[in-house]
């Protein structure tokens, strides 16, 4: 009797553990109060495609790192594809993103202001809104 009580709790116990897993959102909370976000996919361009774009305009966009175009794969619906990756962050893979890589990565809630500036009288600014990663690793090749 006692092993059969067990096993209907251990089956009860297994289904909820289940379910949650299946369920569970890619989002969490910590401390700060903003939600942290994951992402995967594969690199497109070491370059985001909203500067890529403004560079092609001849706009030159200094920043303080990295910015990069991905393919979702893996990733929650509304992923987006491009990124800004301070130059204070470093891979957990200590392998430095290139195209057509794997990537696997955290970005929060918080976003880095680019600003593009072309030249001329009066010089002409665009701004670009880029999510920040804050832990990412990618595959060798």
């Amino acid at each position: 009797m006692k092993k059969g009580i067990t096993f209907v709790l251990l089956t009860i116990f297994l289904v909820f553990v289940c379910t949650s897993l299946v369920f569970a959102d890619f989002n969490f909370s910590n401390s700060g109060g903003f939600t942290q976000r994951f992402f995967g996919g594969r690199i497109i361009s070491t370059t985001a495609i909203e500067v890529e774009g403004l560079e092609s305009f001849g706009y030159t966009c200094p920043m303080a790192g990295t910015s990069l175009s991905i393919t979702p794969l893996g990733s929650p619906s509304g992923t987006p594809t491009s990124y800004f990756i301070p130059s204070y962050v470093s891979p957990k893979t200590r392998t430095t993103p290139a195209p057509h890589q794997l990537i696997l990565g955290r970005y929060g809630g918080s976003q880095t202001t680019i600003s593009c500036t072309r030249p001329g009288d009066p010089p002409d600014t665009k701004q670009v809104s880029l999510n920040t990663i804050d832990l990412f690793g990618t595959s060798r090749y």
